[in-house]
């Protein structure tokens, strides 16, 4: 996810794939945007936003980038398997 801050107001038609979005004012207008606002979205939305649209004008800015993070179904299998188990102490 990246978490970006808006720089001028507008409306986007894919509101509803934002994320955690932050109003810096009391407007809730829904499918609209105002500046300052902050929310998260996927690096396609990102991108358009950014300045690859039709209009080639950047609308967000940057804040934070969180790296995806891919896990690997049959190695978290394994290391889990391969759990050490516990020993048992023989008192005598």
């Amino acid at each position: 996810m990246i978490k970006v801050e808006v720089l001028e107001d507008f409306n986007l038609k894919a509101f509803d794939e934002l994320k955690n979005i932050v109003r810096k004012t009391t407007n809730n207008e829904k499918n609209k945007l105002y500046q300052g606002d902050i929310f998260e979205c996927d690096k396609e939305m990102a991108d358009y936003l950014l300045g690859n649209n039709v209009l080639k004008r950047a609308v967000v800015r940057v804040i934070e980038v969180e790296p995806e993070v891919i896990i690997n179904e049959e190695k978290l299998k394994e290391v889990i398997s391969n759990k050490p188990k516990k020993k048992k102490s023989s008192k005598k």
